[in-house]
């Protein structure tokens, strides 16, 4: 168990060299109880580096929904035009996050947010 615990926490030292996270547990919390979803943030990161760019910043937030109910979103944030991002997360979306969504059970969603 401890080198099971281990391992995960290695994956999450690597997401966050990847994703911004947000001061509190919440997203740490949910990628521990969803371990297939730091693998899938780690290999979304470079396409959404090819399609967002090298400059763009990710971050990761986990908030609770009116029906107490969590996803994770992946967040470009974005300090462009929103016609260019849109582009850019319609031409990830179309080339690599469709065919690899199902992994994530419908827990992930990537989305942006003009800065």
């Amino acid at each position: 168990m401890a080198e099971f615990s281990a391992q995960h926490e290695a994956v999450l030292g690597e997401v966050r060299k990847c994703y911004a996270l947000p001061a509190d547990s919440s997203v740490r919390d949910f990628l521990t109880e969803h371990r297939t979803l730091p693998y899938i943030l780690l290999e979304a990161a470079p396409q959404l580096k090819t399609y967002f760019g090298e400059a763009t910043i990710f971050s990761l937030r986990a908030p609770i929904d009116d029906a107490g109910s969590r996803t994770l979103y992946a967040v470009a944030m974005w300090p462009g035009r929103s016609r260019d991002v849109r582009e850019a997360l319609a031409r990830f979306d179309d080339s690599w996050w469709i065919a690899h969504s199902r992994q994530a059970s419908g827990y992930l969603t990537f989305t942006y947010e003009l800065t």
